[in-house]
């Protein structure tokens, strides 16, 4: 059911109608067709009132989309401390999406909350990126220092074959590199005359890194889904 009343409701934040059609009987775990539920909702759009009201009364905090999306990777994707911490409180599964997206946006306190709750610090989504290189994409250097921190690993590749450290040189995100390299990351041989040759084409300039410190690495980032 794509627009339920319910579902409508929980869209649009309207927690009195959520109630009184809960109240008439109304089942809190409808789904849209792509599995979204009341809950989901909620998260996403950083309704905690209705967050708390649907969980006490027994929505799945765990359901999920047909493509894995839950209530917590939303809220962590928001970087909504609150909710990503209410929902790990009443038995939402950590999963392995939920540190990857808030890796990727940046969101240093629930990333830390995550890893505190179990969260993988290597998971990989399906085209096979990691919170470390969704972080270091997007220049977030103190995430970058806490998941090197608990043991993130610098050589994991994607399906494209690039590593955090390809990714952070693609971005000219010089201060992660230099992290990355510190923690052993390195770049081929190939990626090493790329380099050289967008040095000399665009007189570009890599800071204090030199050709012969790098080793390991390959061509195009992919994008995270969000659902």
């Amino acid at each position: 059911m794509e627009s339920s009343p319910l579902l409508k409701a929980a869209k649009e934040g309207l927690l009195n109608s959520v109630k009184k059609l809960h109240k008439d009987g109304v089942e809190l775990d409808q789904t849209t067709k792509n599995g979204s539920t009341a809950l989901i909702f909620a998260a996403e759009n950083n309704n905690a009132d209705m967050v708390k009201y649907l969980v006490e009364n027994g929505a799945d905090v765990n359901a999920s989309t047909k493509m894995g999306g839950t209530a917590l990777n939303k809220a962590a994707a928001n970087g909504n401390e609150e909710i990503v911490q209410y929902l790990l409180d009443h038995d939402a599964e950590v999963g392995d999406l939920a540190l990857i997206f808030a890796a990727r946006e940046g969101h240093l306190p629930v990333v830390e909350l995550l890893l505190a709750y179990g969260a993988d610090v290597n998971a990989a989504q399906r085209w096979g990126q990691t919170a470390l290189m969704q972080a270091s994409r997007e220049g977030h250097t103190p995430v970058v220092k806490k998941l090197l921190d608990e043991g993130a690993k610098v050589r994991l590749k994607d399906r494209n074959g690039e590593t955090a450290l390809s990714i952070a040189l693609d971005n000219d995100h010089i201060e992660i590199v230099q992290l990355l390299r510190q923690a052993g990351a390195k770049l081929t041989e190939k990626k090493e005359e790329e380099i050289v040759l967008d040095d000399e084409e665009e007189g570009d300039e890599l800071d204090d890194i030199t050709i012969d410190e790098l080793d390991e690495v390959p061509e195009e980032d992919v994008e995270l889904d969000d659902d």
